[in-house]
């Protein structure tokens, strides 16, 4: 008898303690987070009160002028003054101010396919050691370099919006700026009258017409890139247009990269990336399909395929 409650008291005291070191380990990881996003709010919380300088090429190009006008008709975040890439280098150094640019990027070597990103820099004292050492607070990607393609321009309004929304979360504290380039997207209220507009060859995956019903339940067709750009202009309601960004030439390590942003409201609802490979080419494979049909059907309920992975 003294044995077994020798025993009960042993195992209730060896309880106890797993449970007090599981309340101290959750306590350290609320407190780190905590910590983490309180030092960031207090790192970046002057963006509305400092300058923002924007860094532009001056050479007249229409990238060049769309995005200018994207920034003065949509940027309200901060003051803002634009500059050539001469005074960037003067003073990219000082962490009195921000910078919004564009910036090619190559992923690992210089065999990857270079893309060019709009990012939100904040100056640093280490900056005359190159770009990489001012702290990157958001990019999102414009176009393969040396691309012609003129689709982007449609969504730089856009993409101002999404940029000071994201800016604004940081700014509150709600995020911490991720140095893995990971975006958190805006949470999308399920309704019935959502609906996607796909542009014509942005599905790498094509379900079959009844499949494809099933899963959108006729809240979602394939259309030209004019019927996006109209949406966009418009500022059609409870809708969300597709983009993808992805390099013509795969070779090294090259990225697709695949987003949803609504039309009137100019919000990023859907983020993804994957590389490039012969079996998986630049466009919404079938997970993207998946997750994003259980995004806007609240009575689709995805499964995942046998041997189909995340």
């Amino acid at each position: 008898m003294k044995k077994t409650i020798l025993t009960f008291l042993l195992t209730l005291l060896a309880s106890a303690a797993l449970a007090a070191q599981e309340n101290r380990v959750d306590m350290e990881i609320k407190q780190f987070e905590e910590q983490k996003v309180s030092s960031g709010r207090e790192y970046y919380a002057d963006i509305p009160a400092r300058m923002t300088k924007v860094v532009t090429t001056g050479d007249n190009s229409m990238t060049d002028l769309i995005f200018k006008s994207a920034v003065e008709e949509n940027w309200n975040i901060s003051p803002f003054e634009f500059c050539d890439y001469e005074e960037f280098d003067r003073i990219k150094t000082d962490t009195n101010y921000y910078f919004l640019m564009r910036v090619d990027k190559m992923h690992r070597s210089e065999n990857d396919p270079a893309m060019e990103f709009v990012c939100f820099l904040k100056g640093n004292s280490k900056a005359d050691d190159g770009i990489s050492a001012m702290p990157e607070l958001i990019s999102l990607p414009l176009f393969p370099e040396n691309d012609d393609n003129d689709r982007i321009y449609t969504y730089l309004p856009a993409y101002m919006n999404i940029i000071q929304n994201y800016l604004q979360k940081i700014v509150d504290g709600r995020i911490y700026p991720s140095r893995r380039g990971i975006i958190q997207t805006g949470a999308l209220e399920k309704s019935r009258s959502t609906r996607i507009l796909f542009r014509k060859g942005d599905l790498v995956y094509r379900p079959a017409m009844q499949e494809f019903e099933r899963m959108f339940r006729g809240k979602a067709e394939e259309v030209d890139q004019e019927d996006i750009d109209m949406a966009l202009a418009e500022g059609t309601p409870h809708t969300l247009v597709s983009l993808i960004v992805a390099p013509s030439e795969t070779q090294g390590k090259a990225f697709c990269y695949k987003m949803l942003i609504s039309a009137d409201t100019y919000e990023l609802h859907y983020w993804k990336r994957h590389r490039i490979t012969p079996r998986k080419g630049p466009g919404f494979l079938k997970s993207d399909i998946r997750r994003i049909s259980g995004l806007i059907t609240p009575d689709f309920k995805p499964t995942k395929a046998a041997g189909e992975k995340k």
